[in-house]
């Protein structure tokens, strides 16, 4: 019964995001003196801003892992003569977020040896020759002080316009990555699927969308089957880890990773079609604080 009601009132959602969506093609029409480019634009933001007022009416709506799920599961798409739309989800909770390099103890920040250990692992697993510079530049990045653990670390002594503190997103972990490269010609670190492992947008994992190339990383002794079973082919919601198919001792090593059955950080897409253009948002949204996080607008 309680999921039956859940998915009522997610369709309620979708149907209300549907319903912006037919709102915003009678606008689209009083539009048509503009220049193609120019509309697609005015378009795209005019449904991105809709569609995220629907979001935040309906908070209550996606606040379980059965609301998101069907959120995820359910991409609308509509158009008429003139344009096309379509919306989609996915959770913004599937990696590791390097920033929890840093964790609280005894009202200390301290480096957390197991996010080390992982980090050592994933770089091995792509012949990174210099790991333990890689992982100081994150650890100097993310501490307060200017000192270097390993001669060149501290990015933030060289490179002036380097903000240290926090790792917000893709661009600054790429800043490392860039400058990795440029002190140690070692391009093996590019090779990293990090699109894949990290996140930085939650500092829990989502253990109903965890990477599964994640997964394999922290559980490196289970096999490709299990880790399809436990990931993009799972059968059921997991509401605790417990409800995972694994060992206890497997439980208590993806225990230490800062894991959660419902983490409420979407990655939303909204891509429309109009005429020879094509327009598309891309944005994270936080669904408890009712706040976008990032967003990427591009028309081509």
């Amino acid at each position: 019964m309680r999921k039956s009601i859940v998915l009522l009132i997610t369709l309620a959602l979708i149907v209300a995001i549907s319903s912006l969506i037919y709102v915003g093609f009678e606008i689209l029409e009083q539009g048509s003196k503009e220049t193609e480019k120019k509309r697609t634009l005015i378009q795209s933001t005019l449904f991105f801003s809709r569609l995220i007022e629907i979001l935040k009416q309906r908070e209550g709506d996606i606040n379980s892992s059965e609301g998101m799920e069907t959120l995820i599961l359910l991409p609308i798409e509509l158009k008429n003569e003139e344009v096309e739309i379509r919306v989609e989800f996915d959770s913004a909770a599937k990696g590791i977020n390097p920033n929890n390099f840093l964790k609280k103890e005894a009202n200390k920040s301290v480096i957390d040896p197991n996010y080390v250990l992982l980090f050592d692992r994933i770089l091995q697993t792509y012949n990174v020759q210099n790991k333990d510079l890689f992982i100081a530049m994150i650890e100097d990045t993310l501490d307060k002080d200017l000192d270097e653990r390993i001669p060149g670390s501290e990015l933030a002594l060289y490179d002036k316009r380097f903000a240290q503190g926090s790792i917000e997103n893709e661009r600054k972990f790429q800043i490392l990555v860039d400058s990795y490269v440029r002190m140690t010609e070692d391009g093996n670190i590019k090779k990293v699927p990090w699109d894949d492992l990290l996140s930085f947008y939650a500092k829990r994992i989502d253990i109903n969308y965890i990477s599964p190339k994640l997964l394999r990383f922290i559980l490196p002794y289970l096999d490709e089957e299990a880790i399809r079973k436990l990931t993009n082919e799972r059968d059921r919601l997991y509401e605790k880890i417990e409800d995972m198919h694994l060992a206890k001792e497997d439980r208590d090593e993806l225990k230490k990773y800062d894991v959660s059955s419902f983490v409420p950080v979407i990655f939303g897409e909204l891509k429309m079609e109009l005429g020879d253009r094509k327009g598309r948002v891309r944005f994270v949204y936080d669904i408890k604080q009712k706040k976008v996080l990032n967003i990427e607008e591009k028309i081509f």
